[in-house]
């Protein structure tokens, strides 16, 4: 086994490169995470995934953890998202978090255990977060140990267990917390602890206590936020007493009344806004709502150049309820066509986004 000492804070480009590459030809490597020392191996190569299982000696009923490369890459590989999960994400991630999702169909195969579950996580270690960026691909990750045996203390215990069997080890010090992640299956409800790690039950626990928050964005706030605002509460109305549901809009003057063709085609879905008026977009709205959906990539950018932190909570509404990267165009100042089509758009948007997070 090799052993390069990496920079944990700032590591050097040539010596994650040099992960990267042994990575890319199926390799094992060996790094700091922000819990334990962990055994990584490109998470879509399914054969050094296989090879991954040997050397680690565990049972393939016990999947590994998906590590992501972004924080919102969560919605690639879940299938539904509740929203319990959405706010353990916004404020756990980056970190020792790990959590347990119904897999979508784009899952590593290898990844998914017996109950079509995979375990998902969001490190905040600049290692191994500098390698899947660098690489553009996730980790599959397992503790630097052998299955059944203790959580290594020391880099010569990973050497002495793994000295043939792994080609690199990177040497980043101390772990930040040394203890392993908390795992909570988000699968049910509530969601469940399935391992108490460094983050506490309580602490938790007390994250799903409060009412739910879903935020729909566009430009104004006078026909496509308010539209699907107002489709959603029809559409889901057992939860409108249990999630807030509203809108906002980047560029709104506050207290516009909607647009007369919204009003109008929006009556005939049974479905008034008439009383609806526009809200400006700013930084307590975005920091209080738990899932942000927005109509065009623009809207993404504006949300975030707001508030940072709102990364991993904010979608197009297309990507997020359908898989489709695709925008929802303003139908302000056109046709009585356009707007059927925008509201045939958001209607079917909405539906996917009921089943993704009911």
């Amino acid at each position: 086994m090799k052993i390069i000492k990496v920079d944990p804070i700032r590591p050097e480009d040539e010596k994650i490169e040099e992960a990267i590459a042994l990575l890319k030809n199926g390799k094992i490597v060996a790094f700091p995470t922000d819990t334990v020392y962990g055994l990584g191996v490109n998470a879509e190569d399914r054969k050094a995934i296989d090879g991954l299982y040997e050397v680690k000696k565990r049972p393939r009923d016990k999947p590994f953890v998906l590590f992501l490369e972004k924080k919102e890459d969560f919605i690639r590989f879940a299938e539904v998202i509740p929203l319990s999960a959405q706010r353990l994400i916004n404020k756990f991630w980056p970190g020792p978090l790990t959590l347990l999702f119904k897999a979508s169909k784009t899952c590593p195969f290898s990844l998914i255990s017996k109950q079509g579950k995979i375990g998902m996580r969001f490190p905040s270690h600049p290692i191994p977060q500098n390698i899947m960026k660098r690489g553009r691909f996730p980790l599959a990750v397992t503790s630097a140990n052998l299955s059944g045996t203790l959580k290594p203390l020391s880099l010569e215990e990973i050497k002495k267990t793994f000295d043939k069997e792994i080609d690199l080890l990177l040497d980043g010090g101390e772990t930040l917390f040394g203890e392993e992640s908390t795992i909570v299956d988000v699968t049910c409800l509530p969601p469940r602890l399935i391992r108490e790690g460094w983050l506490p039950k309580k602490q938790i626990e007390q994250t799903w206590i409060k009412k739910k928050d879903i935020l729909f964005v566009c430009t104004g706030n006078t026909c496509r936020s308010p539209m699907a605002e107002s489709i959603l509460k029809k559409m889901w109305p057992e939860r409108k007493d249990k999630i807030k549901i509203h809108s906002a809009g980047t560029a709104a003057l506050t207290g516009s009344k909607p647009t007369p063709l919204a009003i109008k085609m929006m009556r005939e879905k049974g479905a008034g806004i008439n009383l609806h008026r526009s809200t400006s977009l700013d930084k307590e709205i975005i920091e209080k709502a738990d899932l942000i959906l927005v109509m065009e990539t623009g809207h993404k950018k504006e949300v975030l150049n707001i508030s940072l932190p709102a990364e991993g909570k904010v979608f197009l509404l297309k990507d997020f309820a359908l898989g489709l990267k695709e925008e929802i165009l303003d139908p302000m100042g056109n046709s009585e066509e356009r707007y059927q089509k925008c509201i045939r758009e958001i209607e079917e948007s909405i539906k996917g986004l009921i089943y993704r997070i009911s």
